[in-house]
């Protein structure tokens, strides 16, 4: 049985990553991250200010 321990291999150096590629991946975290603040604004956010807004509010 073959057993290494892909732990070590953390220790390794680095290779550096192509830039057209990094730029795909940061284009793509991006977008991905502004889906879940737009999934979160209209999952979280807006339904409270829809029920804040048509609340009724003892008049004074």
């Amino acid at each position: 049985m073959n057993t290494k321990n892909p732990f070590k291999n953390l220790d390794a150096r680095l290779e550096e990553v192509p830039v057209g590629l990094k730029e795909k991946v940061m284009s793509d975290v991006s977008k991905a991250k502004l889906l879940l603040e737009l999934s979160d604004l209209f999952t979280d956010a807006f339904p409270v200010s829809i029920n804040d807004l048509f609340k009724n509010k003892p008049k004074h």
